[in-house]
């Protein structure tokens, strides 16, 4: 798992999980908050023209260009929708090669 460094002390993780991306955001290394998805809906949600995706503590914002990350309320950092998707590319591959070794 690569986590990717936002502001304030905020990073950022995909992770697989079972059949599912577990979304994570750290504070200072420590995890703040994570939420379950499936890579389908948040590739879904990039190519969709909806602005927001989740609502609770964790919630994901995007504009033409970019997916703003939103902590209880306090934006954890910013990322290009280009290197989003990079990133979650990356976390598929990942889980298709595990699948594939079992």
């Amino acid at each position: 798992m690569i986590a990717i460094t936002l502001d304030h002390g905020f990073s950022f993780a995909i992770e697989h999980f079972e059949k599912r991306a577990r979304l994570i955001v750290y504070k200072d290394s420590v995890e703040n908050v994570c939420r379950r998805e499936s890579l389908k809906n948040l590739e879904g949600f990039i190519l969709s023209d909806d602005e927001k995706l989740f609502k609770g503590r964790l919630q994901l914002y995007k504009n033409s260009e970019e997916i703003v990350i939103e902590v209880k309320g306090e934006i954890a950092g910013k990322m290009t929708i280009k290197d989003f998707t990079s990133y979650l590319e990356r976390v598929k591959n990942t889980s298709n090669k595990l699948i594939d070794q079992k």
